[in-house]
This record gives C-alpha cells, sequence and structure tokens, in this order.
C-alpha cells in the first residue's frame, strides 16, 4: 500500500472494531511503536463490534472498508471537529473518483457521504486531553465506506459503490483508502496554513439541504427549520418558522420530505 509520508497502515483482517484498536494504542495498551508525528492508519477487513455515533451498532460485513487515522494534534478540542469536514471532503472526492461522471455525491451534516441521496459513508470522532483548553492527547477519525455492501433497514437509506456502478477493480478498500489518506493529507497541511475557510466552502459546495427545510433530532427534541448556514466552526445554522437562527452542534438531520 502507498500511503503520504507519516501515514502508517496497520491491517486486522478481523478486529472489534478500528476505533477501538487505535484508541488502545493512543492509550498505550497496544504498542505499535507509534512515532511522533505519525498518523497510524488502522484499518480491517471486517468489524466484530463496529459502531457509529452515538453508540448506535455498525454493520461491518467483509468487502467494505474500515478505517481510523490516528494522530497526536498540536491543537485544542474546539477545532477537532472542522477535522471531521476535512475528513469528509477527502471521502468525498475519493468516493467521487471511483464513479461516472456527473454522479451526485454530497455531505450531509455533520459527517455522512451521500450518493444520490443515499448513504455510501459516515465519520466518527473521538477525542482525549488532559485538561481544558489544554490540547489533545489524541484523536481519532473513524470512517466506513459502503464498496459490497450496505445494510437495507437502516434508518437513513443507504447504497453502496458497487450498486452505484463503481468500477470494481478501482472501488477495493486498498486503493479507496489510499485515495482517502491523500486526500485528508492534502487538507490536514491546507487547514494548518490557512485555517477552516477553505474546508468550508468545498464541504458546503457538497451539503446536502443546504438551503431547504431540515428536520434535526437532539438529544432531547427535534426542531424543524431551514439550513441556512454552516458557521465558522462547523456548527449547523438553522433558521427557525420564526425567523430566528439556532446554533447546532450535534444532532441527526433529516429531510423532512425524504427521511423519516
Amino acid at each position: 500500500m502507498s500511503l503520504p509520508i507519516s501515514f502508517r497502515a496497520i491491517y486486522h483482517p478481523a478486529i472489534d472494531a478500528t476505533n477501538e484498536e487505535a484508541r488502545r494504542i493512543a492509550e498505550g495498551r497496544v504498542d505499535a511503536g507509534w512515532l511522533p508525528g505519525e498518523v497510524i492508519v488502522v484499518w480491517a477487513g471486517e468489524q466484530t463490534a463496529g459502531r457509529g455515533r452515538r453508540g448506535r451498532q455498525w454493520v461491518s460485513k467483509p468487502g467494505n472498508l474500515y478505517a481510523s487515522l490516528l494522530m497526536r494534534p498540536d491543537f485544542t478540542a474546539e477545532k477537532a471537529m472542522q477535522l471531521g469536514f476535512v475528513a469528509a471532503n477527502g471521502l468525498a472526492e475519493a468516493v467521487s473518483g471511483v464513479l461516472a461522471k456527473g454522479t451526485s455525491v454530497t455531505c450531509k451534516w455533520p459527517n455522512d457521504i451521500l450518493i444520490e441521496g443515499r448513504k455510501v459513508s459516515g465519520i466518527l470522532l473521538e477525542t482525549s486531553m488532559a485538561a481544558k483548553g489544554a490540547n489533545l492527547q489524541w484523536l481519532i477519525i473513524g470512517f466506513g465506506v459502503n464498496i459490497e455492501h450496505f445494510p437495507g433497514d437502516a434508518e437513513f437509506p443507504a447504497t453502496s459503490l458497487i450498486e452505484e456502478g463503481a468500477n470494481r477493480e478501482k472501488a477495493t478498500p486498498a486503493l479507496l483508502l489510499e485515495a482517502v489518506c491523500r486526500r485528508f493529507q492534502a487538507g490536514l497541511a491546507c487547514w494548518r496554513k490557512r485555517g477552516f475557510a477553505p474546508a468550508r466552502d468545498v464541504w458546503l459546495l457538497r451539503a446536502h439541504g443546504l438551503g431547504g427545510p431540515i428536520r434535526v433530532r437532539l438529544e432531547r427534541r427535534t426542531v424543524d427549520g431551514t439550513f441556512r448556514e454552516l458557521d465558522g466552526d462547523g456548527a449547523l445554522i438553522l433558521e427557525t418558522g420564526a425567523g430566528e437562527t439556532r446554533r447546532i452542534t450535534a444532532g441527526d438531520v433529516f429531510l423532512r420530505d425524504f427521511e423519516r
């Protein structure tokens, strides 16, 4: 596998979850020889206990891509959310690269990649810091891409690369992982040099539902409104029926006309 300089892959034919293994390395429970400045890429052929946001079960059959990037950040937790959008841009570009020209690939806030409105990929960020305001001790960006399989009973409509006509020779887990890592490295370099604005602008070009009616399910309630903007930190700006705006930092987004 050809990864960017400073990226090192560790492959497991099967594992409980790539995020869990990355956490074990970060906490020193697994000695992977993690060097300063190195991004460890944990990837697996199958996950036996995969999970998504809010602890949801993540069905992880062989044939799809399951991976986690482990970093030692030099920034605070407040900026970690921005890297989720940097990663989403890289995933969207990698997915577009194996599909027919003109296929709609969009980003759904906060962390999903869609093909023609159906979910093909998701991202899960996990962090640890020693104290409030301090730099993070480690950051894990976990992601998966439906290549061969997708859940038929998912809460959100789902699909796979093969279902959408991707070339099997180009859409392999290894080749897709290489493409994601290359694009993430480029996005990370731009983010370090120019801040979040360029990544935000790229993400907004693919933003699913921007300017239209959406429903956001929060931890304790559900709110309806219009998806107006993504702010400078990556929060969703929702305009309610009364013309007021609300800043959303965590939640599940539904397009009211098409999803449950």
